[in-house]
């Protein structure tokens, strides 16, 4: 079995995460690891742009105030300090493996839906990850 020393978990913040987060706190335990966590914020659509409605920005602003106020509390509860309590703008997959490579994380814990298909079964997000990344990835399988 591999010796893990950098975990990167992957959040969405949303309660469906209990079980990834059990898993990854367990993972870092065990291996005695640093674990930091993520969250990524996706831009929002600029389809009111056609139309001079600039909504953009004012929804994106309020989701990063919500994601900051969350990410901090669940930091709190497993005690991970805040310059390893990770939020970034932009599509989940490219925020999570450009933070793996840049922490130079040595396992990526995800949530995993596990609907039908191979792109189901892992979700886009998972399967871009699990196939984009340098390192080793546990997909942990979401409860409804």
């Amino acid at each position: 079995m591999a010796v893990y020393s950098n975990i990167l978990l992957c959040v969405e913040l949303l309660d469906t995460d209990k079980n990834i987060i059990s898993k990854a706190r367990e993972l870092a335990d065990l291996h005695k690891a640093k674990l930091s966590i993520i969250h990524a914020v996706e831009h929002v659509s600029s389809y009111g742009a056609a139309y001079g409605v600039a909504i953009g920005a004012e929804i994106e602003d309020i989701l990063l105030k919500n994601a900051k106020k969350s990410i901090k509390k669940l930091g709190k509860k497993l005690d991970i300090p805040e310059e390893q309590q990770i939020i970034k703008f932009g599509a989940a997959r490219t925020v999570i493996l450009e933070e793996a490579e840049k922490s130079k994380a040595d396992l990526i814990v995800l949530g995993s839906h596990g609907r039908q298909g191979m792109r189901l079964l892992l979700g886009s997000t998972a399967n871009a990850v699990l196939h984009g990344s340098a390192v080793d990835v546990l997909a942990v399988r979401l409860k409804n």
